[in-house]
């Protein structure tokens, strides 16, 4: 009984933290130019957002990123892959397979940093993005990161959401958001423990 109270304490005191904007869950969003341009101060208000993206930025430099991370945040995001394969139209098993690598390494660096992991996949690009670089790293990604939550998004995102062949429009954006946003709220007790008592 004095367990339940003190839950129901705790719980009540989050809440009101909450409504007070004294509590946010950080959201940490490691990748290229998709994170980086990513509105979340708009779409993900509820949240205290850090971008660790820049425009531009290969596995390589996102695995760097992760390494010299010193912050823990309550959930992140990785996303990239692509930036790897710019003016390579033809890319081998091989070159995907080396980037895929670099992101699942990656991944393992951010569990140190990170409560929770969501993965972006990679979804249907147009030229002058290297499309066929991004269908590849998207099946591949589908195989080997079955365990964490990836949202894989060719499904999602449709050619009047590109502005450029790769980058999203606000819509674009707001359909992604929406489902990390379903993810985090499901899976963050901060967001449902209050529905426990």
């Amino acid at each position: 009984m004095a367990l339940a109270l003190l839950l129901g304490a705790c719980v009540q005191d989050r809440i009101q933290s909450k409504e007070s904007k004294l509590y946010k869950p950080s959201f940490a969003l490691f990748g290229d130019s998709i994170s980086a341009f990513w509105p979340v101060e708009q779409q993900f208000p509820e949240f205290e957002t850090y971008k660790k993206a820049f425009p531009g930025r290969r596995t390589y430099e996102i695995q760097e990123a992760a390494e010299n991370e010193t912050m823990r945040y309550r959930s992140c995001m990785l996303n990239g892959g692509v930036n790897d394969f710019l003016n390579n139209f033809e890319p081998t098993w091989e070159e995907v397979d080396a980037t895929v690598q670099r992101q699942l390494k990656t991944l393992e660096i951010l569990n140190n940093h990170c409560d929770y992991i969501i993965v972006l996949n990679v979804w249907t690009v147009q030229l002058p993005w290297p499309t066929k670089a991004a269908s590849m790293i998207n099946l591949e990604m589908k195989e080997k990161v079955t365990f964490l939550p990836r949202i894989d998004p060719e499904n999602l995102i449709h050619s009047e959401m590109l502005l450029d062949g790769g980058h999203l429009t606000d819509e674009g954006y707001g359909i992604l958001s929406q489902r990390v946003r379903e993810y985090l709220k499901a899976t963050l007790p901060e967001f449902w423990m209050e529905f426990l008592l």
